[in-house]
C-alpha cells in the first residue's frame, strides 16, 4: 500500500515538473520572427508602470565580465536615448504652453539640461537580467537588460524641471510629466497593435 502511494506521488511530481517545463513564463516566450526571448525584444512590457527598460546584446566573444560591462553600457545608452526623446516631447509641449501665454518662457530648454541630469541618474539603472542567447547562424550573444525604477524616472524629470529654472504651475508640471512618459505609452500601444 505504501509503495503504491509513493509511486503515485512520484508520478504526480514528475508530471508536474514536465508540465511546468513545457510552458514558458511570459518573459521567456520567444518572438515568432526572431526567436529571441520577450525580455530581449520588448523589455518595457515587463517592468512596472513608470519604469524604463532597455536590453542590448553583444556577440559572445569575450569573458562574461567584459560582455556584461559592454552590453550594460549599451543598454544604459539606449535608456538615455529614450529619456532624450521624452524630453524633446516635453520641450515641444512647453513651447506650445508659452505660445499660448500660459507660462513664462525664461530659463533653459529642458533638452539643454537633460543630458547632464540623465548621465548622473543612469547610475541608478540596475541590471535586471543577463544571459547568453542563441543568435543567428549558430552564434551566441550576451544580453543585458537594465531597468530604471519609476521613482528614478520621476527624479530625472524633477531635476530637469529644477535645473531649467522655469517656473510653472502644478497643472502644467503634471501635463509635462505626462508628456515625458507619453513616448513609452505610445511605443507600448504600437507593440500591442503589431502583436
Amino acid at each position: 500500500m505504501i509503495r503504491t502511494t509513493v509511486k503515485l506521488m512520484a508520478a504526480a511530481v514528475t508530471a508536474g515538473l514536465f508540465a511546468g517545463c513545457a510552458g514558458n513564463a511570459p518573459s521567456e516566450q520567444q518572438s515568432s520572427t526572431s526567436g529571441l526571448p520577450a525580455w530581449v525584444i520588448t523589455p518595457g512590457k515587463l517592468v512596472p508602470e513608470g519604469a524604463l527598460a532597455a536590453t542590448e546584446c553583444v556577440p559572445a566573444n569575450a569573458s562574461m565580465s567584459i560582455l556584461k560591462s559592454k552590453s550594460t553600457a549599451l543598454a544604459r545608452a539606449t535608456l538615455a536615448q529614450q529619456i532624450q526623446v521624452n524630453v524633446q516631447a516635453m520641450d515641444k509641449t512647453y513651447q506650445d504652453l508659452t505660445e499660448n501665454g500660459a507660462e513664462s518662457a525664461s530659463g533653459s530648454t529642458f533638452s539643454s539640461v537633460s543630458k547632464q541630469v540623465t548621465d548622473q541618474m543612469l547610475n541608478g539603472a540596475i541590471t535586471e537580467r543577463v544571459d547568453y542567447i542563441p543568435g543567428p547562424n549558430e552564434t551566441t550573444q550576451f544580453c543585458s537588460m537594465v531597468v530604471m525604477a519609476p521613482e528614478q524616472n520621476r527624479k530625472i524629470f524633477e531635476q530637469i524641471i529644477d535645473r531649467s529654472n522655469r517656473q510653472m504651475s502644478p497643472d502644467n508640471e503634471a501635463l509635462l510629466y505626462q508628456e515625458f512618459r507619453a513616448k513609452r505609452a505610445a511605443e507600448e500601444l504600437e507593440d500591442a497593435l503589431e502583436g
